[in-house]
């Protein structure tokens, strides 16, 4: 079983900062957090989980990346990462098309308690209605 081995930031090209990655085997995956958002991710077979919750803006993404996308974006290994040694990468991009994603905001997000749920409920809640 695949598992999530190291996170921390990359350095893409083209982007104007940092953004947050992980690291499953030898590929680097780019979630798409944001500096205000929190975050828990892991592994469930053959895809990538993410959970994004930003309860200042009452929004929340449940994204679903397929393991087996190929890396396009060029970048830089730049900081936070404790068993990935420093280098140049290639990165999977949170924008592919072939990732699933679904938003909660507003007042679903409100009513639902969103704000609050853990993780696996959310996913669960969202993935499976």
């Amino acid at each position: 079983m695949k598992k999530i081995q190291d996170s921390g930031k990359v350095w893409c090209k083209g982007f104007k900062s940092p953004v947050h990655a992980v690291r499953i085997d030898n590929k680097i995956f780019a979630t798409g957090k944001g500096e205000e958002q929190t975050i828990e991710y892991w592994v469930d077979e053959n895809i990538l989980c993410v959970d994004l919750n930003e309860p200042e803006r009452e929004i929340r993404w449940a994204k679903k990346f397929p393991l087996d996308l190929e890396p396009t974006v060029s970048g830089t290994l730049f900081n936070g990462f404790t068993y990935t040694k420093h280098a140049d990468v290639l990165i999977v991009s949170n924008d592919e098309d072939r990732i699933k994603e679904k938003v909660i905001s507003g007042e679903t997000y409100r009513t639902g308690q969103y704000d609050s749920m853990d993780s696996k409920e959310f996913w669960g809640e969202v993935w499976n209605c």
